[in-house]
């Protein structure tokens, strides 16, 4: 059996140092796909956020990230963002293919789409990319007149319509000419708090299979909340995820499906596509709230309960047959207790007779 590797190597702060959390603190994330043009990680990273009311705040990411694969910051702040704007280094090429520090940054999907291409200082009016890289590795040292500078006079000033939503989406870009190198990994209203990447043979990868380990807080909604996975090869691999029931309503049910893309853009898998769930390994709730799963081949269906302020640990393995890197994505989706009965098509009615048979075998026990 092929044993693909999960290109995620975004590693969240919060597994990193040991923070104490400010009373009020927000925590925030953000995921990427990523590909810098030389495969290098992303360093100096500083996070700018604003919401309209406070002025807006710099944030120094203690970590760097990814030059490939899935990248994921995750960091409190000291309010609830509404937009937002990161900005980092990598040892890179420019335009011409020459070796040089380029400047990295999450902007706005329509603002990137606009200035694919053009250079940084006239994507920027007025600001020198040698001067900025100067400028932010100062910040980062912890120069705090450098700091106010990119909160004050770059975020408020010719990089304002940069900035993009905060928890939308996003496309990463490289310059001196504004090359774009990738996009969000997730879309959705919950996020994400943790993530570890593990190899087939680390001693807690599930089944002997690399292993996407996902932390979750799921918040405001009910879903969907997808995330793209970065993966490297064909195999089957597992997600191994912990989701913080934070939505304000108790769940009895929660759905899995596979597809690609994300958002607006994600693409249900199909019959016979080359990415399903694993039926004949081992897909299961681990904390007793969901005991009771359906498996297809394009996805899952769990039933129980889970009260708010409760965890669920949902472990599930996927085959995808793509012999090179690839993304992969998890759409999930809980299911109320509120919600109103679905019209009943064929999945639906398997569901269904599982549970009523579930049922008639307890009274029967019963008798």
């Amino acid at each position: 059996m092929v044993k693909p590797t999960i290109r995620v190597c975004g590693i969240s702060a919060v597994a990193v140092l040991a923070f104490v959390r400010i009373a009020g603190a927000v925590p925030v994330s953000y995921s990427a796909n990523l590909s810098t043009s030389k495969g290098n990680p992303v360093t100096d990273v500083l996070i700018i956020e604003a919401d309209g009311a406070a002025p807006a705040r710099a944030t120094v990411y203690p970590t760097q990230l990814p030059g490939t694969g899935t990248a994921i910051i995750s960091h409190d702040a000291p309010f609830a963002p509404t937009k937002s704007l990161i900005i980092g280094l990598t040892e890179g090429l420019d335009e011409f293919g020459a070796d040089k520090t380029q400047i990295v940054m999450f902007l706005d999907v329509n603002f990137a789409a606009a200035n694919a291409g053009v250079l940084f200082s006239s994507v920027f009016p007025g600001v020198r990319h040698s001067e900025t890289i100067a400028r932010l590795r100062a910040a980062v040292a912890g120069d705090a007149v450098e700091l106010a500078w990119f909160t004050d006079t770059f975020f408020t000033g010719s990089a304002a319509a940069a900035a993009f939503a905060t928890g939308g989406a996003f496309t990463v870009a490289e310059f001196t000419g504004l090359t774009i190198i990738g996009t969000n990994a997730t879309a959705g209203n919950w996020m994400i708090t943790s993530f570890q990447a593990l190899a087939a043979n680390n001693p807690n990868a599930q089944s002997n299979r690399a292993t996407a380990l996902i932390g979750e807080t799921a918040k405001i909604d009910l879903g969907p909340f997808d995330i793209e996975l970065s993966v490297g090869d064909a195999g089957e691999l597992a997600f191994d995820k912990t989701v913080l029931n934070n939505t304000g309503e108790n769940w009895n049910a929660f759905r899995l499906l596979l597809g690609t893309g994300t958002g607006a853009n994600f693409v249900p898998s199909t019959a016979l596509d080359g990415l399903s769930f694993v039926a004949s390994l081992n897909n299961r709730e681990d904390t007793g709230a969901f005991p009771n799963v359906l498996v297809e081949e394009d996805r899952i269906f769990f039933t129980g309960a889970l009260a708010v302020g409760g965890t669920a640990r949902f472990v599930v393995f996927v085959n995808t047959q793509v012999d090179e890197p690839h993304t992969v994505t998890l759409r999930q989706v809980a299911i109320g207790t509120s919600a109103p009965a679905p019209v009943m098509g064929r999945w639906s009615l398997a569901v269904l007779i599982l549970l009523l048979g579930g049922l008639a075998s307890l009274k029967l026990r019963r008798l």
